[in-house]
């Protein structure tokens, strides 16, 4: 991997962890930090990313499952190469709206904007999910955070597209198959945690995977030259 330069954000230091993982649950997020040897290190729920923050105040990177930085009109290049990349899984990826969309105070308001600025209206779903990308668009200056996505990490441990659905039997234990292989074991029993969809533990530990990847200068991103946001940060999906 190619570390950001020029204009792009730089990549955070590394004192060898902790590394977390983070993935919006039900109004919530749920964690899971590794150590430096990508080991399971603890799972959390809390209600705001601020608490996140506060509760992993001395990890290295964070990896978010959430779109960090909207676009003025759209689409974002990362979720069309991420899309790509994905083939057969590529409805796994958020297709991010413009800014303006996501602050619309209503749907049928959305609707309006989306359609003045992409062409498209957006799903009930899509805008549902505004309040996790408004408070992760809070984070961005922080230079621990990146955005990351789940089924890419899948991708690059199996070193192929995942054929099964993670909220299925067979999926679900693929993936913590997968996992275990890095060294990453997700122990049966969780506290707060273990009462969370098993597809956001999963997914919340492949993003704790990928941030310690991004610590250590091992991960990938896409696209491989990213565009800016109006601050010059790249705007990319790493794993």
């Amino acid at each position: 991997m190619d570390e950001a330069s020029g204009t792009e954000r730089e990549l955070p230091a590394n004192r060898g962890g902790p590394y977390v993982g983070v993935d919006g649950t039900r109004g919530r997020w749920v964690t899971i930090a590794v150590d430096r040897d990508g080991r399971f290190s603890g799972a959390a729920v809390l209600e705001s990313l601020q608490d996140v923050l506060a509760l992993h105040g001395d990890a290295d990177a964070f990896g978010i499952d959430v779109p960090l930085g909207m676009p003025e009109t759209g689409p974002r290049a990362a979720d069309a190469e991420a899309r790509l990349a994905l083939g057969s899984r590529r409805a796994t990826i958020f297709m991010t709206p413009p800014r303006a969309v996501l602050e619309a105070p209503t749907y049928a308001d959305a609707r309006v904007r989306a359609t003045a600025l992409t062409g498209k209206s957006i799903s009930a779903q899509s805008y549902a999910l505004r309040h996790n990308v408004l408070e992760a668009d809070g984070l961005r200056a922080d230079p621990r955070v990146f955005e990351v996505h789940p089924e890419l990490a899948f991708r690059a441990m199996a070193g192929r597209v995942l054929l099964t659905g993670k909220r299925s039997w067979n999926g679900a234990c693929e993936r913590r198959d997968l996992l275990a292989a890095e060294g990453l074991e997700i122990p049966s029993a969780l506290d707060d945690a273990g009462a969370v969809p098993v597809d956001d533990v999963l997914d919340a530990a492949a993003a704790a995977w990928s941030a310690r990847r991004i610590a250590r200068r091992e991960a990938d991103r896409v696209p491989h030259a990213p565009e800016l946001d109006e601050h010059g940060r790249a705007v990319a999906i790493w794993y």
